[in-house]
């Protein structure tokens, strides 16, 4: 991993509640419907957030454990959720062990590329009950340029902090790896992988929104030029779009496991 969580995160974590854009719930449905997900077991969700992905899949477990590394990640979630059988644990996913329980499903949405993966997946493998199901998720991001609106944002993010992807005090590096490659190499059964795709319509508010969610634009990064940053990028986008609509056609790639 990159970084500490107070360093990658530090100050985003209502950002990330607010503007993050949520799993559909036709995804969530689809999860459940494959692996037959019928209210009993234990989900594990590592590196949880806010709990985009831990709160709408409690309803089809028991019980619910959501595992982060960040404490204000971790106290936005709990001011977010509604459920009963979800408990919240300030740990990294390398050190799950230390939770002492076994899952029937584990979930990781968006998440895995910071984690030591082959160590994550073999601690997995061996806290699932026989025949347990894993899936993760892997999104997008405003890095993919695939929208005029997106090549300017990223245009006046490199302005204001650097022609190189951060990630907090450091610099963003992409895994050698791909997941697919670190899947085969682990003990899982790979079942499916695929794109779940979606449309989606951003704001210029959402937008920055978003931003001030992630590791590579977030306030604490910007520092006293948030509000130069803003304006810049508030006109850039409306110059594309002078109504403020900017649509995405969004793909979360999904890997559905089994042991």
């Amino acid at each position: 991993m990159l970084g500490s969580a107070s360093d990658l995160f530090k100050g985003t974590a209502n950002y990330y509640a607010k503007y993050r854009i949520p799993y559909p719930k036709e995804f969530i449905e689809m999860i459940a419907q494959f692996y037959s997900i019928d209210g009993k077991g234990t989900l594990l969700d590592l590196g949880c957030g806010t709990g985009q992905l831990t709160i709408p899949l409690s309803p089809y477990f028991n019980n619910c454990i959501g595992i982060d590394t960040s404490t204000e990640m971790l106290q936005v979630a709990e001011e977010q959720n509604t459920e009963n059988n979800i408990q919240w644990f300030h740990l990294p996913a390398e050190r799950m062990h230390e939770l002492n329980k076994s899952f029937t499903f584990i979930v990781s949405g968006n998440s895995f590329h910071w984690m030591n993966r082959e160590k994550v997946l073999q601690q997995c493998y061996n806290s699932l009950t026989d025949n347990g199901g894993m899936v993760i998720i892997a999104g997008g991001s405003v890095w993919n340029e695939q929208h005029d609106w997106q090549k300017s944002t990223v245009k006046v993010i490199k302005k204001w902090l650097g022609s190189k992807r951060r990630a907090g005090s450091t610099i963003y590096g992409n895994n050698e790896k791909r997941h697919e490659e670190i899947i085969k190499e682990s003990r899982f059964k790979l079942l499916k992988t695929d794109n779940f795709i979606f449309h989606y319509t951003w704001t210029v508010e959402t937008i920055i929104g978003y931003l001030y969610s992630t590791s590579f634009c977030n306030r604490e990064l910007l520092g006293e030029n948030c509000f130069l940053f803003e304006e810049e990028l508030t006109n850039k986008l409306l110059e594309i779009n002078p109504e403020g609509n900017f649509n995405e056609k969004v793909e979360l790639t999904y890997f559905f496991l089994k042991k």
